[in-house]
């Protein structure tokens, strides 16, 4: 997916967008009222039939959040499967499972399992990771970048931990070298957040290194799990949503986009470059390589050669460690660093941030003809505005004379936020003088306009390009091309995609930048201007969009901006700014233009008329907490929109986890809020299937509930009740218990053989036509749900314990030896492979009891190991 203008600017889902829209605060602050402006309604054709819905290209729909969840065909047409709700051309659903036999013999569970782990085990990679490249259906490369090197170890080596009495002399080494590639990914900050899955990155990597740290007894090994799973619980918190709408910590964020224009703190920086992380030389402190003049660092007596161990009492292994850091520095603050130089003790020490952020004017000039430069517009949030006209010529700043627009911009360069700029300039047509004063408010931040490619798996520093940059863009006037990898903006590397990201919150608009990239190994470099980027905006609107996938207003918040401005309830837009947004995909291309401060033209739909719509965008007013409750989750993707109940609870179990054993100092107090606006979220989830008796259940997302029944069912549920219910009873909230727990459990054990009837349904079949991860006709479910919701339905019986675990643990026991391949894997969906569906298998076995989790030793198991001896009958064919 290409980033156009890097994701900062991105500030709610496609699936469902804020109540404040480019404002995901949702703030109750009064807008300024904006004066509509509609034209005479005119008569419209109703909406098209669903045969008629317009064809998406698989680039599209790739490049959408929501693009697994459609299907496409070598025409690029949505399927008739989505689009009519019917199954794919000979398939038919599995009967349930016959679970009603004698339990499996010790020594077949036992066999399997040694067969299993064995197979695993040969998947491993030289440098300690598990990796799949999966392909052979559509979903394929979606479970691609969900199942990535990360995923795949943290699966493969919790299976390993779980089985580790298999063969310890085997197993022990390899986890070893599991745990050390999870970790060194993590300190060469190849993690990346702004990708797809990268939820599950997290989840699964923080669930395996803490099953490590609860089984190793070496203290330095248990210390560096600590620091590395701490840096991952921050991961993980920075993808958590806010209130369905955008990263809970990107409400900071924006908060400081809005702070800019009152003058009040700006960022700042030491004063040192830092030399990138190499595969040599990644732990041990960021080492300085420059120290800029006029600095900070240069006063205090900084040195090249110094590392840099220390920041804000978190520990700093490269660079990094320390720019994620600095991204957050403003000016005037005091920061405490502690350094190692060569020769000498470490030593730490407070510096006080200097303040270095330059003034904004906000003037779009042309060159005039020799009497100064001419005021042709004004960027947003111009102070100019009101005190300049357009078609001023500006003669004089400062008592400085200008006649060229090179002379304006070097005094524009020196001014500082709060500087009162005198300017004298001539108007009209009589050429009439007029004197202005002005204060300069903080520069917006500013961006190239290139877009970054998300997913890079490559071990260089930098971030790639993804397309040409538009030719007026700094970018493409500088020459940057698709596939360069930027490495360089001004004195700072660029790390990564989540470097980037926050560093983007440092870059001044009006600023020139050196930008250095590589292109085919050739280092190149150009000076760019950066530009503002849009800025939030708030219309107090909940956007969604249709069946024939147009952004609508699901709805209009009273008193709201867009309420004031004549938005309605259900209108549907045709147009922003004179294009035409026929599907979800042009209209998120208008909408991310679109910046506080500017007037726009919304041509909306409504019934059969249509109507026009033009406001100036109020500015967000961006508050943090509130008289609102928290709700925030985990989606697929960090700006997906809304979080599906699931995932959300497989990152809070992970996170319960971690904090409960690992002992990292003030992470409880970290995970506090952030736990329970999780678990609110999950708990709205919670409805009652009034067509099956009342009986509760947890939607798959807020969305399902306006699909009817089909999104309630509880039998469509059953892949993700008992999950959803175990998170709220280690939760202790809302009344959940082992009580509730047990019903939900109960409810699972009735209602099982709907997961068993669409196990093996798969997603693309036969080739050239089109299928789909879910089935519509039985409730929304899906094959993927199978293993995941064994496996936690057997961890909620344990929690239960008694007569509960005791049923659970025999029907997963013989369900999974049901669903075992003849080559001994099993494959929870067909586009994830067997490798990811026998860890999860291993998984539900690891939690089971019975003899067979001893014995293996024994001269029958050590025959079967060996492959001496046949496998156990297994039915699955």
């Amino acid at each position: 997916m290409k980033l156009t203008w890097l994701l900062p600017l991105i500030v709610g889902g496609l699936l469902l967008f804020s109540a404040s829209t480019n404002d995901p605060a949702r703030t109750k602050a009064e807008q300024p009222a904006p004066q509509p402006t509609q034209t005479a309604a005119t008569e419209m054709p109703e909406f098209p039939a669903l045969a008629e819905i317009p064809q998406f290209t698989p680039e599209q729909l790739d490049s959408s959040p929501f693009g697994i969840l459609l299907d496409v065909n070598k025409g690029g047409s949505i399927d008739p499967m989505q689009a009519r709700g019917t199954l794919p051309v000979g398939w038919k659903p599995d009967p349930p499972l016959n679970l009603s036999g004698p339990m499996p013999k010790d020594e077949d569970v036992r066999a399997a399992i040694v067969k299993a782990v064995n197979y695993v085990l040969d998947q491993q990679n030289e440098n300690g990771s598990w990796d799949v490249v999966l392909s052979g259906t559509l979903m394929s490369e979606t479970a691609d970048q969900a199942v990535d090197a990360i995923a795949a170890t943290g699966l493969a080596g919790y299976a390993m931990r779980r089985h580790i009495k298999v063969d310890p002399e085997r197993i022990t080494p390899a986890l070893k070298k599991a745990a050390q590639f999870v970790i060194d990914r993590v300190y060469r900050g190849k993690l990346p957040l702004n990708v797809w899955y990268a939820n599950w990155r997290y989840t699964l990597g923080l669930k395996f290194l803490h099953q490590e740290f609860m089984n190793t007894e070496d203290e330095e090994f248990r210390t560096e799990i600590k620091a590395v799973c701490r840096r991952m619980v921050q991961g993980l918190l920075r993808l958590q949503l806010s209130n369905s709408e955008a990263p809970m910590l990107e409400r900071k964020r924006r908060k400081r986009i809005s702070s800019r224009f009152k003058n009040t703190a700006m960022p700042s920086s030491l004063g040192v470059v830092l030399a990138p992380p190499t595969d040599e030389d990644y732990r041990g402190g960021a080492k300085i390589i420059k120290i800029l003049p006029g600095t900070v660092a240069e006063e205090h007596g900084l040195k090249v050669g110094d590392r840099i161990v220390e920041a804000e009492g978190l520990r700093v292994e490269n660079a990094l460690d320390y720019y994620m850091q600095e991204t957050t520095w403003l000016g005037g603050q005091k920061v405490n660093i502690a350094i190692r130089r060569e020769g000498s003790k470490d030593f730490k020490k407070d510096y006080q941030l200097a303040q270095t952020w330059p003034g904004y004017l906000g003037l779009k000039l042309n060159p005039g003809i020799g009497e100064g430069p001419v005021v042709e517009g004004f960027m947003p949030f111009s102070p100019c505005k009101g005190e300049l006209e357009i078609g001023d010529v500006i003669y004089e700043v400062d008592g400085n004379e200008i006649t060229k627009i090179e002379e304006f911009r070097t005094i524009e360069h020196g001014i500082e936020p709060g500087d009162k700029i005198r300017m004298k300039v001539l108007r009209g047509e009589k050429a009439k003088k007029k004197s202005a004063s002005i204060e300069a408010s903080g520069s917006p931040e500013g961006w190239f306009y290139f877009g970054i490619k998300e997913e890079d798996k490559g071990d260089d520093n930098g971030v790639v390009v993804d397309g040409d940059p538009r030719p007026d863009s700094p970018a493409g006037m500088a020459g940057l091309k698709d596939e360069d990898r930027v490495t360089w903006i001004g004195d700072t590397p660029i790390l990564g995609l989540d470097h980037l990201y926050d560093f983007v919150g440092t870059i001044a608009a009006g600023k020139p930048y050196l930008v250095k990239w590589v292109r085919g190994g050739q280092e190149m470099e150009a000076e760019m201007i950066a530009r503002p980027i849009p800025q939030p905006f708030d219309l107090a609107l909940r956007i969604t969009i249709n069946n024939r996938f147009q952004a609508f207003i699901r709805e209009v918040v009273k008193g709201g901006a867009g309420d004031k401005a004549g938005f309605k309830n259900g209108d549907v837009f045709n147009a922003i700014n004179g294009t035409p947004t026929p599907s979800v995909f042009e209209w998120q291309d208008c909408w991310f233009e679109l910046t506080a401060g500017e007037e726009a033209t919304f041509l909306m739909q409504r019934g059969g008329k249509e109507v026009e719509i033009k406001l100036e965008l109020p500015k967000a007013e961006i508050t943090e907490g509130g008289d609102e409750t928290e709700e925030g989750g985990w989606a697929y993707y960090p700006e997906m929109g809304e979080s599906p109940t699931f995932s959300t609870a497989a990152a809070m179990l992970a996170l319960m986890d971690v904090d409960h054993d690992m002992d990292i100092k003030g992470l409880s107090r970290v995970l506090k809020d952030p736990l329970k606006s999780a678990a609110s979220l999950i708990n709205t989830m919670r409805i009652e299937d009034k067509q099956n008796g009342g009986q509760e259940s947890y939607v798959y997302r807020g969305g399902s509930k306006d699909m009817g029944q089909i999104g309630m069912d509880v039998k469509g549920c059953q892949g993700r009740n008992t999950i959803c219910e175990l998170a709220l009873v280690r939760m202790g909230m809302f009344r959940r218990s082992k009580s509730t727990l047990k019903k939900i459990i109960d409810q699972w054990t009735k209602y099982r053989g709907e997961l068993d009837a669409v196990r093996r349904m798969e997603y693309y079949n036969p080739p050239g036509k089109g299928g789909s991860p879910h089935n519509f006709d039985r409730n929304f479910n899906a094959a993927y749900y199978w293993l995941f919701g064994h496996y936690h339905t057997l961890l909620a019986a344990k929690e239960c314990g008694g007569k509960t675990f005791d049923n659970i643990n025999e029907i997963c026991t013989k369900a999974i030896m049901l669903t075992r391949h003849d080559d001994g894997t099993w494959l929870g969906h067909p586009s994830f492979g067997p490798l990811c569906g026998t860890c999860l298998a291993l998984w539900i076995l690891g939690e089971t009891e019975g003899g067979w989790r001893d014995g293996y030793g024994d001269p029958l198991t050590q025959m079967k190991k060996d492959g001496e001896q046949t496998d156990p009958e297994t039915p699955e064919k």
